[in-house]
């Protein structure tokens, strides 16, 4: 079964517009890395450059790695946290802006070569408008693929290994981001047309997209750019980032049907925000939905799954066996 990751981002005292002070106590980076570590079925961490791992604390973070026996599975470049990134950072008008971008991620790829990391991330938080025609959106693709041509040439120069994804999200922070939805993003990642770079589909990120998930991942594994997954769940209206399965179960049935169905074998990250809850048990619900889910997978083949699907007008049977199968697995 695929490995689970899990996003150190979310597991300390979370913040938000309506309570800037959190609800929780803050965790420092390595006891977050540890407690991953203690928890059943998590295998590796996903985190950024500089905000949870820079030069002073990398080797503190190799020991923790090592004495756990977790891999460091993606890093990623922050570049949407500090106030010259506030519109826009791979694509902002400014070149030095953009110069100071690329260089995040670079700095990123670098400490990632250290770790044997295999996936990088790029997210255009604040690549996008607030309001209508604000930004020409012309130019910011022309701007944002020349950024990524600049990285990708680094990567390659460097003969690093690592796998650039571009994470789609419709909006937040800005009212609309660029590659808003899984299609247009790998619309981006043809034109590119690079072996390292493909995306990595945020399932809740397709789900405010109004998304036909199974659509979407179909898509990307049909074009077989699917490089990466973060896992979680929401009501389709705002990014909650609770467990995966939880709000969609069935969904994530079909989802994980999909992937087994191509053959993805890539990790499922997890990208929670427990605000009120512990994260531990996110991580534990998390755990216990996919496989669950996945288990849900295997019985639905072993009953004829397949067939249906390949008929192609069978939905009252293909529900009713995805019904039974949760039910049977349960």
């Amino acid at each position: 079964m695929n490995k689970i990751c899990m996003g150190i981002w979310g597991m300390t005292n979370l913040r938000d517009r309506f309570n800037v002070n959190g609800f929780k106590e803050d965790v420092s980076v390595l006891e977050r890395i540890k407690i991953c570590g203690e928890t059943d079925g998590i295998d590796g961490i996903e985190l950024h450059v500089p905000t949870e791992i820079d030069e002073k604390n990398a080797a503190e973070i190799e020991k923790i790695l090592n004495d756990y026996n977790l891999q460091m599975v993606q890093l990623c470049g922050h570049t949407w946290t500090e106030p010259q990134y506030k519109f826009g950072a791979l694509g902002d008008v400014d070149i030095k802006i953009r110069q100071m971008a690329i260089d995040r991620v670079k700095w990123a790829l670098d400490m990632g070569a250290r770790f044997n990391v295999p996936i990088s991330v790029l997210w255009p938080a604040t690549d996008g408008n607030d309001f209508i025609l604000q930004t020409d959106y012309i130019a910011l693709y022309d701007r944002y693929v020349d950024s990524v041509h600049q990285i990708l040439d680094y990567l390659h120069s460097n003969k690093y290994k690592t796998k650039i994804c571009i994470e789609p999200k419709p909006f937040e922070p800005r009212s609309w981001i660029m590659m808003g939805t899984t299609a247009s993003a790998l619309a981006i990642v043809q034109e590119v047309n690079d072996p390292n770079f493909g995306l990595n589909i945020d399932v809740g990120h397709a789900l405010i997209a109004r998304e036909n998930v199974e659509d979407s991942f179909s898509l990307v594994c049909r074009a077989k750019k699917l490089y990466h997954t973060h896992w979680d769940d929401n009501d389709m209206q705002a990014d909650m980032d609770v467990p995966p399965g939880c709000a969609n179960f069935e969904r994530m049935v079909s989802m994980l049907y999909v992937l087994d169905q191509t053959g993805y074998d890539g990790w499922f990250g997890l990208d929670l925000f427990p605000y009120r809850d512990d994260s531990v048990d996110f991580m534990l619900l998390s755990v216990e939905n996919l496989r669950l889910g996945q288990e849900v997978v295997q019985l639905m083949n072993e009953r004829g799954a397949r067939d249906l699907r390949a008929r192609g007008t069978e939905g009252p049977a293909m529900s009713r066996l995805i019904r039974d199968c949760i039910m049977q697995v349960k």
